[in-house]
Formats: structure tokens, sequence, C-alpha cells
């Protein structure tokens, strides 16, 4: 057995099992191993091995409450958005962020919640030459970003302490890793309406987020600011996060998108 398919072109057959393996996580999820043996017709054996890889890989994550099933993460959707910069949110979104980043002149950023992190699908830049901003494509800690709280204040208590105990780590010494602490901080943020972040995940930068609401009250995106810490005074904060919570409603509820 050379791990060749039998046609002898090169192909390795693990990796387009592996590949198979994907497409039907993609169509099926969440979906277990034996549905997943039924579908691709491999033994249970060697499709847990991929099941196992690809998990490793970041490609697929458990289902929330049921670490038997799998679903797919942004792992593809951070290349395509890097090769394309496209995503029907994004469009969605586009005339928001575009008026929140002529309010502003600070660097504007979409970040979808996916799993127990964001991810960055959007940004439009500052036009002042010191700026602050992240990647398109960049997964972002729920915790420790404006995003990531604006996010959580929206769902329920149990879930959103379920997502923070996922992952605590320590960014910069304003980080803050108590879920307790963090908890009353999203309440906070529900009463406010936007989420503020002073150099909690990047040294010397801020950020001012609001969430956008799906029709079942919880978010599936943020709208936020992102702003060199030297520039972020209360004043500034307040006006921000007045225009964030005003756009980002302008945007809900969403129902769906492709």
């Amino acid at each position: 057995m050379t791990g060749q398919n039998e046609q002898g072109s090169g192909a390795i057959q693990s990796v387009l099992n592996a590949l198979r393996i994907l497409e039907h996580i993609g169509t099926l999820q969440p979906v277990g191993v034996s549905e997943l043996s039924r579908q691709v017709g491999l033994p249970k054996s060697s499709v847990q091995r991929a099941v196992t890889t690809l998990d490793h890989a970041g490609w697929i994550r458990p289902a929330e409450g049921d670490r038997t099933q799998w679903q797919l993460t942004s792992a593809m959707l951070g290349i395509s958005l890097k090769a394309f910069g496209e995503y029907s949110l994004r469009d969605y979104a586009e005339t928001a962020m575009q008026e929140l980043q002529r309010r502003t002149n600070e660097t504007v950023h979409l970040v979808s919640l996916d799993g127990d992190s964001g991810l960055v699908l959007h940004r439009l830049d500052s036009s002042q030459p010191v700026r602050a901003f992240v990647p398109v494509g960049t997964r972002s800690p729920l915790h420790a970003t404006a995003s990531g709280q604006a996010m959580l204040a929206s769902l329920p208590p149990e879930r959103a302490r379920w997502l923070l105990s996922e992952s605590l780590t320590t960014y910069t010494e304003n980080t803050v890793v108590d879920i307790e602490s963090l908890l009353n901080r999203l309440d906070e943020v529900r009463a406010r309406g936007y989420a503020i972040n002073r150099a909690e995940w990047r040294a010397e930068v801020g950020s001012i987020s609001s969430p956008i609401l799906s029709v079942d009250g919880t978010a599936v995106a943020a709208l936020t600011i992102s702003i060199p810490l030297n520039r972020m005074s209360d004043d500034i904060i307040e006006k921000f996060g007045a225009w964030a919570s005003e756009l980002a409603r302008s945007l809900g509820p969403v129902t769906t998108f492709r």
C-alpha cells in the first residue's frame, strides 16, 4: 500500500478521503462518525482518524453540547475571505460600516461569532496616519475584545459562560480572565448597548463595538471601531459608542445569509 490512488495519478487517497469527509460534514453538520461512515462508504475507524486529524488541524470542531457530533469551523471562510474578500454579511453591513467610518474616521471592522472566537469578515480603514486594524480573516478572542464581549452580551448567560470557559488567555496586563468579572461586564454591555475594550487584546489599541442581532435577539456579528488608545477619551467612547449602537440596530434583526 503506497498511499496513492490506484490510478497512479499521484493523488494521496487518505487526503482525498479526508476532503470528502470534510464536504459531507459541511452538508450534514452537525454529524457523527457513524453517519459519515455510511455517507462516504469508509470504515468507521478510517473516518475517526480523518475526523481527529481535521479537528487537530482546526477545520472542524465538536458541536456545542454534543462532542460526538462535528461541524465546520471558519477556517475555509477565513481563507476564502483572504482570497476573494467577499461574504454576504459583509455586503449587508457595507453601508452601515461606511457611515460609521465616515463619522469616526477610525478603522471599522465587521466581526462574526464563530464558535468560541470572533472572525474578522471586513474592514474599512481610517485615513489617519496612525490607525489600528486587524487583517480580514483573523480570529479574535471573545473575552479580550470589544466585539467578542458585545456578541457574548446578547447570548443566554449559560451559553456565554460556556464560551468564556473555552479560552481565557492573558494577552496584555489589561486582559480580564475571571469569568465572574467578565459576566458582570456583559451586564454593563447590555445596559449600555456597546462594549469597550482598553488594550485587553493588543497593547495600545482600544475598541468600541455593538452587536448586530438576529431575529431571536442573539448576535450574528458586531460593528467594531478600532482606535489607538491615546485617542480613546471618555467623550470619544460615549460618542462613538452611540453611533455604533445606532448603526448596528439599523442592520437588525438579521434573518439569514447564504
